[in-house]
């Protein structure tokens, strides 16, 4: 069994615990009974998410560290919904005037840029300017793909939980800064690689030949 097949078990084994034990009461507590499908909505789309992720990745390898750092982002979003400060989920608590919903978005952008990046390694594809540009845009659409469900939330579920426009935007920024965080710092450490790979040439006078 690969660690992709195990890291997709282990969540999705997660995710129903969770939504059995825990989520659906801390919904209601949170939400009111009379919203349940946005619950059932976004839990069907988690678990589409998981098996659609498994899908296009079980051919492919992932060191256990890359794959560590996704559910890191996958752990902190369960923490949002799950854990209460001042009476109040920790998604709806301010960390230095930023929400905690943002550093979610941020983490989760870049954990999967570098997922992203790994299948470009894996295709013996080089991560050049161009395709890190590629990455942040592929980034941006998944992102765009969850407002989507948000925005069905809106239209489908009467006094819905989902923030305004101000809130989408506000996440699309998140998932921006996180992959373009990522390109940056590949960027830098591809230099790094390259001045390190490069000879320096000193030139003396003994160097320089007359003709």
């Amino acid at each position: 069994m690969k660690k992709i097949d195990v890291f997709i078990i282990f969540n999705t084994l997660l995710f129903l615990f969770l939504c059995i034990f825990r989520y659906y009461a801390r919904f209601i507590e949170y939400r009111g009974s009379a919203h349940v499908e946005e619950f059932f909505i976004y839990a069907i789309f988690i678990l589409i998410g998981i098996v659609a992720l498994w899908w296009v990745f079980r051919n492919y390898e992932f060191n256990s560290l890359l794959l560590l750092l996704v559910q890191c982002g996958i752990l902190m979003h369960f923490s949002g919904a799950f854990i209460q400060i001042e009476g109040s989920r920790l998604y709806d608590a301010y960390i230095f005037n930023i929400r905690y919903d943002k550093y979610v978005h941020f983490i989760n952008a870049f954990s999967i840029s570098i997922l992203i990046s790994r299948l470009f390694h894996i295709q013996h594809i080089a991560l050049t300017r161009v395709n890190r540009i590629f990455v942040v845009l592929v980034v941006m659409g998944l992102g765009a793909l969850v407002e989507i469900v948000e925005y069905l939330v809106v239209l489908t579920v009467p006094h819905h939980g989902v923030g305004g426009y101000d809130n989408n935007m506000q996440d699309l920024i998140a998932n921006f800064l996180g992959s373009c965080s990522f390109a940056f710092l590949h960027s830098l450490a591809h230099k790094h690689r390259s001045n390190k790979a490069t000879p320096y040439i000193i030139i003396t006078p003994t160097t320089i030949q007359s003709d």
